[in-house]
Formats: structure tokens, C-alpha cells, sequence
């Protein structure tokens, strides 16, 4: 197992030696669940858990692969939906896609107007996925366990990287490369290119993971083009940009708890890995390695009420799920 230190480069002259989690916990009147709320969505997390430490153990996949799907799965993102349902992007099939881990099961599918790629919750039982080519995000309705398409936004660019803050999405661009707040018409709030010295920030930000700090909510932006986890305030301001060398080709992110980010490390010849970030050290371990055989692995998801943490990627019929102890 891999254990490094990154290097961690602070461009706002802030002392990040400690940080301390203040959020608010929302327990569900049918599961024992708790939801961390970033803005008006939430994200699952486990306050109480130090992933630095965790063991995983295979559990059975979960079958995503329906009768009318044309080719192999191409899963670029996934979300752990309230209730622990499993929502998906999957590109080669051009669809969003319902899995239940409990079942192992497809519930629905959702047919899209061109290949997806990021994914994020919204507020009502919602959700919004990026399609790069078309310059456009769709929303959708998650209900009774079946997906429906609500509205379009149009975009200026290729959009990939998508969460939501604050009434904003935070969606990162390939083309142009950049991170903006645009807000629900498609226009652009905010936007961010380079550092405080004129340092490019993004080439390919493709995965984007909002999560709370003390009071205020943090973006993380993993970014392929320049091998860098980015850190930035709601503001987009740039907080710091994390370097580990092991980290060649960093795409999915997951926040997990206190201070600590589950990054998918990938690989197109070899077995990719997936690792733990612990933003206040920056150190950087590895929790699968190369002998799991995680081919071409994009994306990971994490749900802490089944203690279970998700990943995916290209060509996979079914998601990997491990649980952790």
C-alpha cells in the first residue's frame, strides 16, 4: 500500500493546519440515515470515520446493463441518491441510469439526446448531468424510483465537472478551460481561469465535488490536464492545489469524512487505483490498488448509511461496491 505526502501549495497566505467540520445533520423518519447539507443539497458523510484507516471488502456488483443498451457501460459519473439508490451517467449508451445495491438491479433508464458526463444532486428530488456536446445541462426529476427529463440549459462551452452551490451550478469547462457559477438560465455569475500569479488552473476540470468546512461550503476540482486537486471557497477563490506524484490522471472525487477526499487515480493501459486525500496534511494513501484490476475506473461514490463505497468507469456491465469497516 502507498503511503505519500503532496504537496500542498497555499496561495492565499491562510493557515490550514486544522480544519473542524460544523455541519447540519438531518436524521430521515425511515432510515437511520444522516445527510450532510451543502446548500440545499447533501451530500453523504461520516464525521466519525478516518478513511486513512478504513479496510474494504468486495461485496457482489450491481448489475447495470438493460436490454436496450447498444454497446458496453461507459459509467463517467455517479451519485448516492436519498434512500442509497445509485443514479449514473453512462456515456456509450447516451442514458442516466437507477441502480438499487440492496437488489443488485437496474430500476430505470432514462435516454439522453447525446452522451453524458458529469452528475449532480439538486434540491426536489432532482438532478442535473452535464453533456458536453450539445454546450448543455439537463435537469431531470428523480421520483418513485423513475428518472424523467425536466429542463434544458444552454451553456457556452464544453461542459463536463458539475455540483451545485449556493443556487449556483459550479461546472468546469474543457473548452474554454475554466470553473464557473452559472446560475439556473445558463448564465455565467462567476468564472475563474488562472491563480492569484497568473498560474493556469485548468485544462480538463472533469470532476467537481462541493462539500462543507466549518460554516462556509468548499469546491474541489480534480483536474486530468494538469495532474492537480484544486481547493476554492464558493467564491472561487483559490485556497490550494494539491500535487501528489503517484496522482498521474485524477478524475472522480468523492468527500467523505472530516477533511478527507476519495480521489479515483486512473489508468488507460494499467489497473487504475483509488486513494484517500487528507486535505489538512496532504497525505495522500492508497485504499485499491492495482491488484483489484479497476480498469479504466472513472468515477467513485460513496454512501456511509450502507457503509459502502462505489466505483465504475469504461466498458463496465455492473458497479463494483466495497464495503468498509
Amino acid at each position: 500500500m502507498y503511503n505519500g505526502v503532496g504537496r500542498s501549495k497555499n496561495t492565499t497566505n491562510l493557515h490550514f493546519d486544522v480544519y473542524y467540520y460544523k455541519n447540519l445533520l438531518l436524521r430521515t423518519a425511515t432510515k437511520q440515515q444522516y445527510f450532510i447539507f451543502t446548500g440545499l443539497t447533501s451530500t453523504q458523510q461520516s464525521p466519525n470515520i478516518d478513511f486513512m484507516k478504513v479496510k474494504l471488502s468486495r461485496n457482489a456488483d450491481i448489475n447495470i446493463k438493460s436490454a436496450t443498451d447498444r454497446c458496453g457501460c461507459f459509467i463517467t459519473d455517479m451519485a448516492v441518491l436519498p434512500g442509497d439508490l445509485l443514479l449514473l451517467a453512462d456515456g456509450w449508451n447516451q442514458s442516466l441510469k437507477l441502480a438499487d445495491p440492496t437488489s443488485g438491479q437496474l430500476l430505470d433508464q432514462l435516454q439522453l439526446p447525446c452522451k453524458p458526463w458529469g452528475l449532480c444532486l439538486l434540491p426536489g428530488d432532482r438532478a442535473a448531468v452535464t453533456i458536453p456536446d450539445k454546450s448543455m445541462i439537463q435537469t431531470i426529476s428523480v421520483t418513485m424510483k423513475k428518472l424523467s427529463l425536466q429542463n434544458v440549459i444552454n451553456v457556452n462551452g464544453e461542459c463536463y465537472g458539475i455540483d451545485y452551490v449556493n443556487d449556483y451550478f459550479v461546472v468546469g469547462f474543457n473548452k474554454p478551460a475554466m470553473l464557473a457559477l452559472i446560475d439556473k438560465k445558463g448564465i455565467i455569475n462567476k468564472s475563474i481561469t488562472t491563480d492569484s500569479i497568473n498560474h493556469t488552473l485548468f485544462k480538463q476540470p472533469n470532476y467537481i465535488c462541493v462539500t462543507t468546512e466549518n460554516t462556509s461550503q468548499v469546491i474541489y476540482v480534480s483536474d486530468l490536464g494538469t495532474r492537480t486537486i484544486t481547493r476554492l471557497s464558493e467564491e472561487l477563490q483559490v485556497l490550494q492545489s494539491f500535487e501528489v506524484p503517484s496522482l498521474q490522471d485524477p478524475r472522480g472525487l468523492a468527500s467523505v469524512s472530516g477533511g478527507q477526499l476519495l480521489v479515483v487515480n486512473y489508468s488507460l493501459w494499467s489497473p487504475s487505483t483509488l486513494s484517500v486525500l487528507d486535505v489538512t496534511t496532504g497525505q495522500f494513501t492508497q485504499l485499491l490498488g492495482r491488484e483489484e484490476n479497476l480498469q479504466q475506473t472513472y468515477c467513485v461514490a460513496v454512501s456511509h448509511s450502507l457503509r459502502t463505497v462505489y466505483v465504475a468507469g469504461n466498458r463496465w456491465c455492473a458497479i463494483r461496491q466495497y464495503r468498509f469497516e
